[in-house]
């Protein structure tokens, strides 16, 4: 079951019991309700509800515009009536939109806030000389040039109070500011034109210029709507720049996810990866963060992201009731809107693109459009940074073992060595190991047994390697290991764990110079040199030569199979 109770619902209560029970009584009993003609205030409340459910949008965010209905009300019948049609106005829009998991601490919220502002608005409104039912037309002005910037810096001022309790970043008063106050004073003229003629021609002046006034509002929607896909769009090169700079296949999924959640405002981000006939998740990012969850591969027709695979077609659910009967694994139950679409390349699905936030209808169908070119985008971006990582992997890696090669061994240990000469680092250790009589595994089994024993000890090696440590082929059958932090001592200790379990250990190899085709399990022993800087040397060459000494002139000379530090 839907969990609609928590803390953030609790303390919008509180805040809402504080403020508009104590204020409604203090209203009721001083202000003479007979006085409003209840069929043109529930006209009014009307026209208010249908400006909230069809906001003009300017950059994303949707203009406050109900106030043209409730000047007039106020000028007319006063602060109660006024308070009436704007929240019955905000309870019926929230009612018939947005998310049901948050509707009661936005209700609360939204009507605490809206209860404080009519409040000081009104006194404002008092304060400066005004009068209601004055009809003095430069008074009026004057008066509500007073009253609409009271309620607007007033309101401001709340909203970035409560981003600060709530501890999240608000762009309200420098995004935003310069339209709210533009949209706030741009209603005055309207809203006044429509008080001076209900008292002129009477209330159906409501009708006269309000249903012009929703015409007109629902084309410039119809605009705000275009110019929020063209800016899509825009985002959307942007955002295809900014995957096209990355080197990393991760790099270009995480900013892929967090790009796209961020331009569609989604709460629940998840990637899947398809993968001979199954879908894994490979990335999920909830509420502005990456998080692991636990969710079992699907297949074909298996949940939501199941049925895309299955149809390559994307889907589309407005709210929860739509969906939730399909979803077949993990689902928060703030989920409202959902938005699934497959990601193809060459014709074939590589992944599947999970999109979810808190609100109803959050989706249209020109998203799929946008994400369409987003996905073009992230799979050439994809594409690209593997090509990237294959070839910087060539570059740096043995071919045959997978190592680092002898190259990036050098640049690394001039790296870690500079660390240790800046005191950034304590010590840093070398072991330079080599297989004790390779040449004969060669001869007895051939090249090819050589290469199957190099490749088994380069796991080994690479098993056991420090997380801070890298281990690489410095050549033919000789490895590297640099171990930053670790102390001669230690690495001693730890060169010795190596040989010791690469002793014991039983290497399997196939014969090739016989017509054997069973394979046969052998032993080798190795010989270790270990040297340490600053102890023994302040340089990387040197460095990487004395562990180089100490592996022949201590450990090879000493009878091999053994570890021996560089002495000086």
């Amino acid at each position: 079951m839907m969990k609609i109770y928590n803390r953030t619902t609790l303390w919008a209560f509180i805040v809402w019991l504080v403020i508009v029970p104590p204020g409604l009584i203090y209203l009721l009993s001083n202000y003479n309700l007979h006085e409003i003609n209840w069929i043109h205030l529930f006209i009014y409340i009307a026209f208010g509800f249908i400006t909230l459910l069809y906001p003009i949008k300017k950059g994303g965010q949707p203009l406050f515009l109900v106030m043209w209905v409730t000047i007039p009300v106020f000028l007319k019948y006063g602060i109660m009536a006024e308070i009436i049609v704007m929240q019955l106005s905000v309870l019926a829009f929230l009612l018939t939109s947005g998310n049901t998991y948050t509707m009661l601490s936005r209700f609360f919220l939204n009507s605490a806030l809206f209860f404080t502002l009519s409040m000081i608005s009104a006194n404002v409104f008092h304060l400066v000389g005004g009068e209601i039912g004055m009809m003095e037309f430069w008074p009026v002005i004057l008066v509500f040039f007073c009253y609409q910037f009271s309620h607007s810096f007033i309101r401001d001022l709340l909203l970035k109070l409560y981003s600060y309790i709530k501890s999240t970043p608000s762009n309200y008063l420098s995004n935003k500011i310069l339209s709210d106050y533009a949209s706030g004073f741009g209603v005055i003229p309207v809203s006044l034109t429509l008080y001076f003629l209900t008292e002129y021609v009477g209330f159906g002046a409501v009708f006269l210029l309000g249903v012009p006034f929703l015409i007109m509002t629902y084309m410039l929607r119809i605009y705000s709507n275009t110019e929020e896909i063209n800016r899509n769009l825009q985002q959307a090169g942007e955002i295809g720049h900014q995957l096209s700079n990355n080197v990393t296949e991760k790099k270009v999924v995480d900013q892929f996810i967090e790009k796209v959640s961020e331009m569609f405002n989604a709460e629940y981000a998840y990637l899947f990866n398809h993968q001979d006939g199954w879908l894994e998740l490979v990335r999920s990012y909830e509420k502005g963060a990456f998080v692991e969850v636990i969710f079992n591969r699907l297949s074909p027709g298996q949940g939501i992201a199941g049925s895309v695979l299955m149809w390559n077609k994307p889907i589309i659910y407005s709210k929860r009731d739509e969906w939730e009967k399909d979803s077949k694994d993990y689902a928060p139950d703030q989920m409202q809107s959902v938005l699934c679409l497959p990601i193809s390349r060459d014709q074939n699905i590589e992944t599947v693109l999970f999109l979810s936030t808190q609100r109803r209808s959050a989706f249209k169908e020109y998203h799929l459009q946008i994400l369409d070119i987003l996905c073009s985008y992230f799979t050439v971006s994809v594409e690209k940074a593997r090509n990237v990582e294959e070839k910087v992997i060539k570059s740096e890696r043995c071919a045959l073992t997978k190592l680092y090669n002898f190259g990036f061994l050098e640049d690394r240990l001039e790296y870690e060595m500079k660390l240790v000469n800046e005191g950034l680092i304590d010590e840093l250790s070398v072991l330079m190991l080599d297989i004790d009589h390779f040449k004969a595994v060669n001869d007895t089994y051939g090249h090819q047994s050589g290469n199957e024993v190099l490749q088994t000890l380069a796991r080994i090696l690479k098993k056991h390697v420090p997380q801070t440590g890298i281990v690489g082929r410095y050549g033919g059958e000789e490895f590297v290991l640099i171990l930053p932090g670790m102390s001669k001592y230690d690495a001693k200790i730890f060169a010795e764990q190596i040989r010791s379990e690469i002793e014991s250990y039983a290497f399997q190899v196939y014969p090739s110079l016989n017509n054997q085709s069973a394979p046969v399990l052998i032993s080798i022993t190795v010989s270790i040199g270990v040297s340490n800087a600053p102890e023994d040397a302040d340089e990387a060459k040197v460095l990487l030569c004395n562990a180089d000494r100490s592996l022949y002139l201590g450990a090879k000379q000493a009878g091999r199979n053994r570890v021996a530090g560089y002495i000086k």
